[in-house]
């Protein structure tokens, strides 16, 4: 009776949600359009914390707290878009209903997710560094905090279950899915885009760009972890046999062309191009190992 009045939808709860219509502290119906949003308030907010939190005879232990929720704000937003990428629809449906519970998120709303995170999240958030107030309750640390948002994005990204239903996607629906591919040349041009262009790679992007070729080596060398059946669904795990998919193919063709990329790259500063030729000796170590 209540079929199709979404006041009475209610989305499964899940610990690694592969819907993006059923994500804890989200709204809206569009992740990139609600976070942009959040992330214009979270500028506006940040340069104000201490002047809010400021009282005479007391520490700068608010300072600390709030300024880490706006970088955890920040985070959960990049959370909710990244559910995209890979992501179903499930609405929940009865026999005589006859419609799919499943539905593959469309490949243009998968597409704008990546690009909102490589313009957002990948390209430094600079806005996010004020030194001058964390200055006032750490002695360092905001590269750290930098890299811990970035990089634990990027893995969440680049995670067995999700690049499976990927593959899934495209096997089923061929070129109208976003396939891992296309997700990995979207990706790779907006993670390293200096390489193109031989432009300075300053510290911020050396650390993502480092943590981008682990992320690849992971899916490389290890296994997906073997989780009960009754809290694989519960966490939104999807199985696959690594080994056997076709993940370990594509990122050993990905590694490939980063190292063609770092190795043709001739940038002006010394720092640039000693991470540059690191990340050559690097991929070089990877494919020995897996030839």
């Amino acid at each position: 009776e209540k079929n199709g009045d979404w006041m009475y939808r209610y989305g499964m709860q899940r610990g690694n949600p592969f819907d993006p219509s059923a994500q804890t502290e989200d709204l809206g119906d569009d992740a990139m359009k609600a976070s942009a949003y959040g992330i214009s308030n979270l500028k506006r907010i940040l340069p104000n914390v201490e002047k809010w939190t400021a009282e005479d005879g007391q520490s700068y232990d608010d300072l600390k707290e709030l300024y880490g929720q706006v970088i955890g704000q920040y985070s959960r937003y990049m959370r909710h878009v990244r559910t995209n990428i890979g992501g179903l629809y499930e609405e929940p449906q009865t026999y005589e209903q006859e419609c799919a519970v499943y539905t593959h998120i469309p490949k243009e709303k998968q597409r704008r997710a990546v690009t909102f995170l490589n313009q957002e999240l990948f390209n430094t958030p600079m806005w996010m560094i004020d030194e001058k107030q964390a200055a006032k309750f750490q002695h360092a640390g905001l590269v750290n905090q930098v890299r811990a948002v970035q990089v634990g994005t990027l893995s969440q990204i680049f995670d067995f279950g999700r690049l499976a239903r990927m593959i899934e996607n495209e096997a089923l629906n061929g070129s109208s899915a976003y396939s891992m591919i296309e997700l990995c040349t979207d990706m790779r041009n907006g993670v390293f885009a200096e390489l193109n262009s031989s432009a300075t790679v300053d510290v911020y992007r050396r650390n993502l760009q480092r943590a981008y070729i682990e992320r690849l080596q992971y899916l490389m060398e290890k296994e997906q972890t073997s989780y009960p059946a009754a809290f694989a669904d519960y966490a939104g795990i999807t199985k696959v046999d690594v080994s056997q998919s076709d993940i370990r193919a594509i990122a050993r063709a990905e590694l490939k062309k980063i190292k063609g990329m770092a190795a043709s790259a001739k940038p002006s500063d010394s720092m640039s191009q000693y991470h540059l030729d690191d990340l050559v000796a690097r991929i070089d170590e990877i494919l020995e190992g897996k030839k």
